[in-house]
């Protein structure tokens, strides 16, 4: 635990291990770690900020950029700001929607040729609730979780089988994917917390846009609640749902 950042896995140009392993991130995701990837090119580095993440069973993970804000757009200044949707995993594809202004979306997805891509978690959050689809605990204590959003803490939810929502699906492969809140809330005996704009992909592995992504405001809740609002890129108006699922709230160690 603590608020530091570790390698836990590095894969050279052709993606083989030079340190670490697949397994070992997502071992830290599936616990609710931070993921962030460094990559380098040819002309520039970077590193990626993931606003939520994907674990599946074994060593299944990703990273996602649910509000990512682009600047250019092929090689030059882009005309208007616009949305970019990313997935990455450590495959070496990542999967890329632009939802331009006019609702228009260009599928960018590719593989690329990055030079070193080195995978960071940061375990800085511990569970403190956990409860099934109907709202029934599971482990931990809904009343400390509440203290905790009066404490100012920040408060982060994984929430089980996420993706499939959007079409009503349940059974999916087994996953968890976790947001981050911005809002927690104490109404009628419950906690529930507005996210960050979410992502919601196709309920399979791997998977990529091609398969489907919706974008999503939601608002989870310790009843199981999810209050939803989805919408496909480039297919306005949001749709309303408001489905059931497991859920484990965590708070950070060190805010």
């Amino acid at each position: 635990m603590g608020n530091d950042w570790n390698v836990a896995l590095e894969q050279r140009a052709d993606l083989t291990t030079a340190r670490g392993s697949r397994e070992a991130v997502a071992e830290s995701v599936r616990r609710g770690a931070d993921l962030r990837l460094y990559m380098t090119t040819e002309l520039y580095e970077e590193t990626l900020y993931f606003q939520q993440t994907y674990a599946g069973l074994g060593d299944e993970f990703a990273g996602l950029m649910s509000h990512h804000h682009s600047y250019d757009h092929r090689g030059d200044n882009a005309k208007q700001p616009y949305l970019s949707l990313f997935k990455y995993d450590s495959f070496g594809t990542y999967s890329h929607i632009k939802w331009m202004l006019g609702d228009e979306t260009i599928d960018e997805g590719k593989t690329y040729p990055y030079g070193v891509y080195r995978w960071f978690v940061c375990d800085r959050w511990s569970v403190v609730y956990e409860h099934d689809a109907e709202g029934r605990p599971i482990r931990g204590s809904l009343d400390e979780l509440a203290e905790h959003a009066r404490l100012g803490r920040s408060i982060r939810v994984g929430v089980k089988n996420l993706f499939g929502i959007q079409g009503g699906l349940d059974d999916g492969p087994e996953h968890i994917s976790f947001l981050t809140t911005m809002q927690p809330m104490i109404q009628g005996g419950q906690v529930r917390s507005n996210c960050d704009a979410v992502l919601l992909g196709a309920p399979k592995w791997p998977f990529t846009w091609d398969d489907g992504v919706h974008f999503s405001m939601m608002r989870p809740s310790t009843s199981g609640e999810i209050t939803c609002y989805l919408a496909e890129p480039g297919k306005m108006p949001f749709e309303r749902i408001v489905p059931r699922r497991a859920m484990v709230w965590m708070v950070a160690d060190i805010a």
